[in-house]
């Protein structure tokens, strides 16, 4: 265990072995050995070695202490919640849930932040057709999908290869993951699952929602927890669709793009 914690402690404080090995006065092939677990440094030494890092010498020698950071990560972060009021360690685990829900389903959403932080300011922009509006609330009607209700210019970057429908959200029930007057991008697909962003039209409104299947029952569920101060209950509560509902799920939401 000590071979692989000394290289874990060693790469995480950004030391390559030569550095290390000038710190102890050792040289880097005998860093290397100890890495590889050829060898094992006497009891002085590795006292050395567990001082440096800030670790305990017997917990360098028989815990992963690569396991263990996250651990204390999953530990502290409980700790804090515990500290929130209610509708803050909500706020907390509607978070969590939706990066496990993007880490189960990569395709689902694309997160396009780091596309656009890279982003040359002198990059090419296009016309994108808004097809139409979607409500983060509570429904908007939508004329004639057909006949594009405006044009605005996009960054390249920031439009996914392949989409049907680019909407404009109004609202902020979606907060805070698409804010009121962002884009999103639409792609038509069959393949509607569970905890899918969707934009979807019911009875002729249309809302962009997180579609959750509930006992045979379709739940329209909003990302944004933010409750009334007065009553304690969320501003924008789950509502479910029914035999009577006419029901058409257009897509799934594949990119989004805020003017900043």
């Amino acid at each position: 265990m000590f071979a692989k914690n000394l290289k874990y402690l060693r790469a995480k404080r950004g030391y390559d072995q030569q550095t290390f090995a000038g710190m102890i006065h050792r040289s880097v092939s005998t860093i290397s050995e100890w890495e590889s677990g050829k060898y094992t440094p006497k009891a002085g030494i590795l006292a050395d070695i567990a001082n440096i890092f800030g670790v305990k010498l017997d917990d360098m020698m028989n815990i992963d202490l690569s396991k263990n950071a996250n651990s204390k990560v999953i530990e502290q972060t409980v700790s804090t919640m515990q500290q929130l009021h209610p509708a803050r360690q909500q706020k907390v685990y509607t978070y969590a849930e939706k990066q496990l829900n993007e880490q189960k389903n990569p395709d689902n959403v694309v997160n396009l932040d780091e596309a656009r932080a890279e982003r040359n300011l002198d990059e090419p922009a296009f016309n994108v057709e808004i097809d139409g509006i979607v409500a983060a609330g509570y429904g908007a009607f939508n004329d004639d999908r057909n006949e594009p209700m405006d044009t605005v210019k996009i960054p390249d970057s920031a439009i996914p290869s392949h989409y049907d429908y680019c909407f404009k959200v109004v609202g902020d029930s979606m907060h805070p993951t698409y804010d009121d007057g962002e884009f999103v991008f639409v792609q038509k697909t069959q393949d509607v699952t569970n905890g899918m962003i969707a934009v979807v039209d019911i009875d002729d409104m249309t809302f962009i929602k997180k579609l959750i299947f509930e006992q045979g029952r379709l739940c329209l569920r909003s990302l944004n927890d933010d409750v009334d101060e007065k009553t304690g209950k969320r501003i924008y509560p789950d509502f479910y669709a029914d035999e009577t509902d006419i029901i058409d799920v257009i897509g799934k939401v594949v990119g989004s793009y805020a003017f900043k």
